[in-house]
């Protein structure tokens, strides 16, 4: 049975356990090799490393996102939940592995934006930013400098503004209401301290990001071993080289594994060019196969000259791996069990094609990735104000509250209104054309009687509030950053519940329910009483 194929953590844990990859001599010598690597990221966070290279690797990776979303993090405890079932069952080390890809290009949209829940902002969330140039777009996100200190203030205080907003809004519709009144501390403070022990210990935005989840992996009390991909994967010199000399046929897979193959596919291999940016690698023919690197920032070729191997040693350390190529290239320090994400399902299913044809090692993978179901103060906000729109206008009351219906209603008496003032306007043609005596002062009183038209009817306030609960599906949709799990639920409790469901054998496709453990638990379950099902996806 396949990684993709299991529907548990029971059935998965069965499946890893019978690939599992013990080292052999080259391996650890690989291993002990990569664990410098590991060593510095955890020399330059600041956190305490326990990690036995003898074991099983169980490994997941992401590119270092800014305040990441859940999905993230709920990688890092597949591997965890995975590990403690190993442990269990084996008297054997288990080692849990992370890395970030930090050589990834900057121009990634989550390397620099995280969002949260607000159902009266534009599309239903609250976008915060990291500043990235567009000068740093065509390079590595580890050549981006990490925010100055105003930035990261800002930051915070944006942080804590949305939950001091939204928490006041939810106690002031449920009172409206006639709802429970949630009485709560929100959690900004940790959030706060993670973020300055990021930002202290880092020298750039992508350590900034990866420092920021490693301390919340850490809080959680997990012993996960972390790397950067820009350092450690020059280690697979062997694995990239061998690649490399086999690439006609890489090529040929990579073609016939992609549903719309096109042009030759590119070398598995990029270049870090001294300027920052990535180089994209091409090789020459026979006789030489020398390669050659074409920045797309500063737009230099740079030539390593002689034999494959001759020219990548002259590349390395500058080097990292294409998607398809890093789990076969990891088949060097044996990687048992690889958890990816939904948007990498395909280059991962290439990927093995590539690596049983070539006869090479390929782990065991699995994805995680339910919804996930509590009542934050974004949430909660979100259902308040629906219910709130459709109190103030007295609209379907006798009925479950519907997006669809509520916002059918105010588009009702939105024409209405328009239609008087289409109405107005057609009259004030006719007088502006005829041109009769005091036509002008005529024109006047029209468009004052437009203008009192809309403001005694609240023509805009109508409008905004068909708005905001046309927002309200897309702001309980939202996959959100972790900051709103650590706000409201606490990151420990939250990993703590999903790993919870994770033993219970949940369903790799059922949602996943949460707790805050306060009472803003009981509203949540009391407003979802109130709407349609269809409101929470």
């Amino acid at each position: 049975m396949r990684g993709d194929q299991c529907k548990n953590l029971q059935e998965l844990t069965r499946v890893v356990a019978g690939n599992a990859v013990y080292p052999d001599h080259t391996m650890r010598g690989k291993r002990k090799a990569f664990a410098e690597h590991v060593r510095a990221f955890h020399s330059d966070s600041r956190i305490p490393l326990q990690a036995d290279y003898e074991g099983i690797v169980l490994m997941s990776a992401h590119q270092p996102n800014f305040l990441p979303y859940s999905g993230v993090v709920r990688k890092a405890v597949l591997v965890h939940a995975v590990a403690e079932q190993l442990r269990e069952r084996f008297d054997y080390p288990v080692v849990e592995l992370f890395c970030f890809a930090d050589q990834d290009f900057a121009n990634e949209r989550w390397f620099r934006e995280a969002e949260l829940p607000s159902v009266r902002n534009r599309n239903g969330t609250l976008t915060l930013h990291l500043s990235v140039a567009p000068t740093y777009y065509n390079k590595l996100m580890r050549a981006v400098p990490k925010p100055d200190g105003d930035e990261v203030a800002k930051l915070k205080s944006d942080i804590e503004r949305w939950a001091s907003e939204s928490f006041d809004s939810v106690m002031k519709h449920a009172k409206r209401l006639k709802l429970p009144v949630p009485d709560v501390d929100l959690d900004t403070r940790t959030i706060s301290d993670v973020i300055d022990r990021a930002y202290e210990r880092s020298t750039n935005a992508a350590d900034f990001n990866a420092f920021f989840f490693a301390y919340l992996i850490e809080e959680c009390g997990y012993t996960t071993a972390f790397a950067r991909f820009s350092q450690c994967q020059q280690v697979f010199s062997d694995e990239i080289a061998f690649l490399l000399e086999n690439y006609d046929q890489y090529a040929r897979l990579m073609a016939a594994a992609q549903k719309n193959p096109g042009a030759k596919p590119p070398i598995p291999v990029w270049y870090h060019c001294p300027c920052g940016g990535k180089a994209d690698v091409e090789m020459r023919g026979a006789p030489d196969h020398a390669l050659m690197a074409k920045c797309r920032a500063c737009t230099t070729t740079i030539e390593f000259p002689g034999d494959l191997r001759s020219a990548l040693g002259q590349m390395l350390p500058n080097v990292s791996l294409r998607a398809e190529a890093m789990l076969i290239a990891f088949s060097g320090i044996g990687v048992s069990f690889y958890v990816g994400g939904h948007e990498g399902a395909e280059y991962l299913g290439r990927a093995e094609k590539i690596a049983g044809a070539l006869g090479m090692r390929f782990p065991v993978v699995s994805i995680w990735r339910p919804k996930d179901m509590y009542g934050g103060v974004g949430q909660l906000d979100a259902i308040l104000e629906l219910l709130r729109v459709r109190s103030k206008y007295n609209l379907a009351k006798d009925e479950k509250c519907d997006v669809e219906i509520v916002q059918g209603e105010l588009d009702d008496i939105l024409a209405d209104i328009d239609g008087v003032v289409c109405a107005l306007d057609n009259l004030k043609s006719a007088v502006a054309n005829r041109k009769i005596d005091g036509f002008k002062e005529k024109i006047a009183t029209i468009v004052s009687m437009q203008n009192e038209l809309r403001t005694r009817f609240e023509r805009n306030q109508i409008a905004r509030d068909r708005s905001i609960a046309g927002n309200t599906a897309k702001t309980l949709n939202v996959i959100p950053s972790v900051i709103d799990y650590a706000a409201n639920i606490g990151i420990r409790s939250t990993c703590a519940q999903w790993s919870h469901a994770l033993k219970g054998n949940i369903s790799f496709n059922a949602d996943v329910s949460l707790c805050t453990n306060t009472s803003m638990d009981a509203l949540f379950n009391l407003t979802k009483q109130l709407c349609t099902g269809d409101l929470f996806g």
